[in-house]
C-alpha cells in the first residue's frame, strides 16, 4: 500500500499530456479497435490509413496534427498492481515522459520508465539468460523472482516536405493492419534506428533501419535490420502493400560495427542486391492486401492477410518432402467498429512453417532481445485470436481478448540443451535442424495453450486532470498441455486477478 499511495501522489504532483509513445491516449502508436484507432480512420476519409506505425506526426490529416509548441509539459507514466493467483505480490512501473514540437515541421517524444516485477515460470530464465523480458525492455534479476525492467522510447521527426518525413530515435514498430503482424509486430522492444516515410497520396512508402542486440550469457552481438514498405491505395477500399527485409551481422571477418551502404537506398528491392552482393544475409519477403469500408449505418469494417517468404523454392514445394528452407508465414483477419466508436470486435488467424526468421548466427536472426521482430510466436505454430471492446455508459472500457496457439517445441533439457531443434524459436540456429527434409508444421512436442483475458477499466484523467490515467481490474488465464513429455520448456499454467491504477500501457498480451 506504501507503493500505491507514492505513486498516487506522484501522479498527482506533475501535469500530464498527451504523448507519441505507447500510451492510452495516441492516435500514432494503437490497437486496431483503440479510440484512437477509430479517430484516425475518421480524420482519413478518403485518403490511404497508414499501417505503418508509430505515425508520422506532421504528415498526417490536418485534424491529426500537433500544435505548435515547444514543450507540451512532463508526463507521469507507470502503474501500480495487486497481483493474487499462481503468486500473489505487488507490481509496479514508474516514469517520466515529454514531448514537443518546433519549426512547424519537426516533433519530439521521449518516454523512460522502470518496472520492478515479480515473475512466474518461464520469465525469469528470460531475465536470467538474456538480460530482456518478453519485449518490453531490458532487464536484471533483484532476486530469483523479481525483475528489474528499463523501457527507454524517443524519437525526433522532421517533415522535410508536405510528403517527405524522417524520424530518428529508438522505438518499436507495428507495420500492418491487424493485432499481430509477420513483419514487424508491436510485441518487439524498442531498438534504436531511423525511419525514412514518403507519403504521395495514393502511394505511401517505409523504410527503416534498425539496430538489434542479441544478449547470451557474458556477451552481446549486434546486428542490423533494413526494412521497407511500399503501400498503394488500389481503389473502392482496397490497397496492397508488398515489403522485405535484410538482417546481417555488424561484426564480420573484414569488417566491424558495419552499416551495409547498399541496403540504405529507398525504393530498391533487396532480395536482388543481397544476390548481387554474394552474401550470406537474412533476407525476407512479402505482401498485404486489405479491404476497408465504412457502411451506411457508419460502421467501420477492415479485412486484411499477409504472406511472408522466408526463403522459397517452388521446385521443392512440387517434391512435397518437407524441405527446410520452404519457410513462410500467413495472416489473415477482420475486425470492426461501430458508428460511435464504442463497441469494436477483432478476428485473425496466423501460421508459421517451422524455421521461419531463423538463420545460422544470432545477429542474423529476425530478432532482437531474445524475441522475434515478427510475429512474437516465432515459428512452426497455428493459431486464432478473437478480441471485444466495449464502451460502458461513458464511464468504462471492457476488453475481451482469446487466444488458442497450437506450437511445435523443441526437445532437450534446455533452450541451449537441444535434443531436437522443432524450429519454432527464431534465435537458434537452422543449422541445428534434423537433416533436410521432413520437416512438417507443428513437429516436435505439440503444446496447445489457450489464454482468456477480462480487462475492465475507468478512466480517472477527468477527475484528476491527468490525461490517460484509469483504474483497472484485469483478470487472465493461460493452460498449456504438451502431447509429449520432453519438450525444453515445462507447460506453463497460471491464472491471476490483477487491481491498480495505470497511466500507460505497453501493447497486449504479455504475460506478466
Amino acid at each position: 500500500m506504501v507503493e500505491m499511495r507514492t505513486f498516487v501522489l506522484a501522479l498527482l504532483s506533475l501535469c500530464s499530456t498527451n504523448l507519441t509513445a505507447q500510451t492510452q491516449r495516441s492516435t500514432q502508436w494503437h490497437l486496431p479497435l483503440d479510440e484512437e484507432a477509430f479517430r484516425v480512420v475518421q480524420a482519413s476519409e478518403g485518403m490511404l490509413v497508414p499501417s505503418v506505425q508509430p505515425m508520422t506526426t506532421w504528415n498526417r490529416p490536418d485534424t491529426l496534427k500537433p500544435q505548435e509548441q515547444g514543450f507540451d509539459g512532463l508526463l507521469v507514466l507507470g502503474e501500480v498492481r495487486q497481483m493474487v493467483g499462481d503468486l500473489r505480490a505487488a507490481s509496479t512501473g514508474i516514469g517520466l515522459g515529454g514531448s514537443g514540437t518546433f519549426g512547424l515541421r519537426g516533433a519530439y517524444h521521449v518516454a523512460a520508465s522502470r518496472w520492478r516485477m515479480p515473475l512466474g515460470f518461464p520469465l525469469a530464465r528470460e531475465v536470467a539468460d538474456h538480460g530482456s523480458m518478453d519485449g518490453l525492455g531490458r532487464a536484471v534479476l533483484l532476486n530469483e523472482s523479481v525483475a528489474s525492467i528499463d523501457r527507454l522510447e524517443g524519437a525526433v521527426s522532421w517533415a522535410m516536405s508536405p510528403s517527405v518525413a524522417i524520424r530518428i530515435g529508438q522505438e518499436s514498430h507495428h507495420w500492418g493492419r491487424g493485432a499481430r503482424s509477420l513483419f514487424l509486430d508491436r510485441h518487439m522492444a524498442p531498438a534504436l534506428g531511423a525511419r525514412l516515410w514518403i507519403d504521395a497520396g495514393v502511394v505511401q512508402y517505409a523504410q527503416a533501419l534498425l539496430r538489434t542486440r542479441h544478449v547470451l550469457a557474458d556477451t552481446v552481438q549486434t546486428g542490423w535490420l533494413a526494412a521497407q514498405w511500399a503501400e498503394v491505395s488500389l481503389g473502392g477500399g482496397w490497397s496492397g502493400a508488398v515489403f522485405g527485409a535484410v538482417k546481417w551481422r555488424a561484426d564480420d571477418v573484414a569488417f566491424q560495427g558495419r552499416i551495409e551502404p547498399h541496403y540504405l537506398v529507398p525504393m530498391a528491392a533487396f532480395r536482388p542486391r543481397e544476390y548481387s552482393l554474394g552474401s550470406a544475409d537474412n533476407a525476407l519477403i512479402g505482401g498485404q492486401l486489405s479491404f476497408a469500408t465504412t457502411l451506411e449505418s457508419g460502421r467501420q469494417i477492415t479485412t486484411y492477410g499477409q504472406l511472408l517468404l522466408d526463403e522459397l523454392l517452388v521446385s521443392k514445394l512440387r517434391e512435397d518432402n518437407g524441405w527446410w528452407g520452404n519457410k513462410w508465414g500467413v495472416l489473415a483477419g477482420i475486425h470492426s467498429t461501430n458508428s460511435e466508436g464504442t463497441l469494436g470486435w477483432l478476428l485473425e488467424g496466423a501460421a508459421a512453417r517451422p524455421w521461419t526468421y531463423t538463420h545460422n548466427t544470432l545477429p542474423l536472426s529476425y530478432s532482437h532481445l531474445h524475441q522475434p521482430l515478427g510475429h512474437p510466436a516465432g515459428g512452426n505454430f497455428v493459431e486464432g485470436r478473437m478480441r471485444v471492446r466495449a464502451k460502458v455508459r461513458e464511464l468504462y472500457v471492457v476488453r475481451l481478448g482469446y487466444l488458442h496457439r497450437i506450437q511445435g517445441r523443441s526437445l532437450g533439457g534446455a533452450e541451449s540443451l537441444l535434443s531436437f531443434a522443432a524450429g519454432e524459436m527464431p534465435w537458434t540456429s537452422f543449422a541445428e535442424r534434423d537433416g533436410e527434409d521432413g520437416h512438417a508444421l507443428l513437429q516436435g512436442s505439440r503444446s496447445t495453450v489457450s489464454r482468456l483475458e477480462l480487462d475492465v477499466s475507468r478512466p480517472l484523467g477527468g477527475r484528476l486532470d491527468l490525461s490517460g490515467l484509469e483504474a483497472f481490474a484485469r483478470a487472465w488465464v493461460r493452460l498449456e498441455r504438451q502431447t509429449a513429455p520432453g519438450a525444453w520448456e515445462e507447460p506453463w499454467n497460471v491464472g491471476r486477478l490483477e487491481v491498480g491504477i495505470r497511466q500507460t500501457r505497453v501493447m497486449d498480451e504479455r504475460d506478466w
